[in-house]
């Protein structure tokens, strides 16, 4: 076809059809069929310009072996399209068999032989779109002066219409990283659970980046390790191989801690990534950093269509991933207060059935006046007492340390309360009864922990105390004729270690007697300076005030130890136990 065939009814029509589209793609598909059907070529190419590779990249390409030109990229100054990106001027070559100038690599790659070319710069506003290429005219054996004519007018058709579809399309794509911004910081203030964080984030990314698969790695606090957190269309098996550490795309990232964008097939580093797995050989991975660590991976791979991503798909991305990270360390956080609260909530709750399981003792029974003061060092202690009813005449009274705090001790301390009451109603023995309980303590427990006990059996008609201790520390007996402390001790090991002898000890009391029993919190009440309150300043107090009535007795105990401990923190829980022996 000659210049002079370039009508305006033809000129009318070209125009029309590249008006016809906003769809930059559709565009060049346009502008490479129009080029082709009026230069009557066998062939016809588009190759846009990359600046930030300065290179030309296959976009279009029609004709035989079109397809395996498309994302092909030809350098500046290699071959004849590199030539005129070089020069911007237009160029024929119509023996293209002995023209050094042909860029053979592009001939080779995809199995085509050109015989002869014509190529041109498109050129619009002073910058570079590309250039427009015919290959291997038809029905003539040489491209003219006539004919670059034709692809010039062609061309400045195209590189207007491209610019202009860049603005729009940068335009929308910006629109694009807008929206799917508002999506993700909408779920930032309205979404509580990190879960439905993490799905709403997948499938805004899949939506605006038009990518099939889209994948959330976070680093595990606890274990250090990075794990899927959510994923959009991968099966269980694949979601299993995306985060191996020692290799592939996550290895890529961790190691250089930059961004990857992988373009098509020319780029890929077969060991970043499975083949069978994807659609396409196109993907782009980010970094998500807190405080300039990484703490995740944002993945995106098979865009829809076929397409590859662009720089604009990775800028999209990498700043989703600076809100990803906000809103994920935000609701890590959250969760976590919400987990420390509810923590907190159940060892309060804990600690009140814990205090509810301690016997209500009546301050009066018979003949004997009781008062107690149990204070836990922490939510849960491991110290208790108890009371067991005989007969009106005699009572046993026990008091016990649990090893260790926490929840352990708590449930131990039930378990042993539980046995050793037990054993005690029905054994009239003290050693006896705390003989069975540590048989039953270590054939049941599992526990591997053990608990000191002091058990006193108080017979008010004879006027008598039996005793056991079993590891516990020395409990005091205020004789009130000579106003003077005598210890109560004996042989015993704790409950739950081991089997062992448990010897029992008896003693008279006289009317006014005062028994004291209490646990090492007490004793061993401790002050900033670390300096122990000791058993020898207990006893001393005790005979200076061992008149005093039971409950007076009990705060002058209770106050003198809190003075002495001053602001330093409770090491220990702190159980005391009062008798007054009439």
């Amino acid at each position: 076809m000659s210049f002079k065939q370039l009508s305006l009814s033809l000129i009318s029509d070209i125009t029309a059809r590249i008006n016809s589209t906003d769809d930059l793609e559709e565009l060049l598909g346009i502008i490479i069929e129009t080029t082709k059907d009026v230069l009557n070529t066998e062939g016809c190419s588009l190759l846009l310009y990359d600046k930030e590779e300065d290179c030309l990249v296959f976009q279009v390409a029609k004709g035989d072996k079109g397809e395996s030109l498309t994302e092909l990229k030809v350098p500046r100054g290699k071959g004849i399209a590199g030539i005129v990106l070089s020069d911007l001027e237009p160029v024929i070559s119509n023996d293209a068999a002995n023209d050094p100038r042909i860029y053979r690599n592009i001939d080779q790659a995809v199995g085509f032989t050109t015989r002869n070319l014509i190529c041109v710069p498109m050129k619009a506003q002073g910058e570079i779109q590309g250039v427009l290429e015919a290959v291997n005219s038809n029905e003539r054996a040489d491209f003219t002066s006539k004919d670059i004519k034709i692809l010039e007018y062609l061309s400045d058709l195209a590189a207007i219409a491209i610019r202009n579809r860049r603005l729009i399309k940068d335009l929308q794509d910006r629109a694009r990283e807008l929206d799917c911004l508002f999506q993700i910081s909408q779920a930032i203030s309205n979404i509580a659970e990190m879960d439905q964080f993490l799905n709403l984030t997948v499938h805004s990314i899949s939506d605006v980046l038009g990518a099939e698969r889209v994948s959330l790695i976070f680093r595990n606090p606890r274990s250090g390790t990075f794990e899927l957190s959510k994923s959009v269309g991968f099966g269980i098996e694949e979601e299993s191989q995306l985060v191996d550490e020692s290799q592939g795309i996550l290895n890529k990232i961790l190691s250089e801690g930059v961004p990857l964008l992988v373009r098509g097939q020319q780029d890929i580093d077969q060991s970043l990534l499975n083949p069978e797995r994807y659609k396409t050989r196109s993907f782009v991975s980010v970094p998500i950093r807190q405080d300039g660590k990484i703490i995740g991976i944002l993945n995106a791979a098979d865009k829809k269509g076929g397409d590859s991503f662009s720089q604009q798909d990775l800028s999209i991305l990498s700043t989703i991933s600076n809100q990803v990270a906000e809103a994920y360390n935000s609701l890590l956080v959250k969760n976590q207060k919400e987990k420390l609260t509810s923590i907190k909530r159940d060892m309060q709750i804990a600690s009140q059935i814990q205090l509810n399981s301690l016997p209500s003792i009546p301050k009066k029974m018979h003949l004997l006046e009781i008062e107690t003061a149990y204070t836990a060092s922490k939510e849960i202690g491991g110290d208790f007492y108890d009371l067991i009813y005989h007969n009106p005449d005699e009572i046993s009274l026990l008091i016990a340390d649990v090893s260790g705090k926490g929840i352990a001790a708590a449930l131990f301390m039930e378990f042993s309360k539980t046995i050793i009451a037990g054993e005690v109603a029905r054994n009239s023995s003290t050693s006896i009864s705390l003989m069975g309980a540590n048989r039953i303590i270590q054939e049941k427990s599992g526990y591997f922990m053990f608990v000191t006990v002091m058990l006193i059996r108080i017979n008010m008609l004879k006027k008598r105390i039996r005793y056991s201790s079993a590891g516990h520390n020395e409990q005091l007996l205020y004789k009130a004729k000579e106003k003077k402390v005598v210890l109560l001790s004996g042989k015993g090991m704790p409950l739950g270690i081991k089997e062992s002898e448990i010897e029992e000890h008896e003693v008279e009391y006289q009317p006014g007697d005062l028994l004291v029993l209490y646990t090492d919190g007490v004793s061993e009440t401790t002050n900033e300076a670390r300096e122990m309150y000791g058993l020898e300043n207990l006893a001393k107090l005790i005979e200076r005030n061992g008149e005093l009535p039971v409950e007076n007795l009990k705060d002058l105990i209770l106050d003198t130890t809190d003075a002495f401990r001053a602001d330093a923190d409770p090491h220990d829980d702190y159980t005391l136990v009062l008798v007054r022996l009439n």
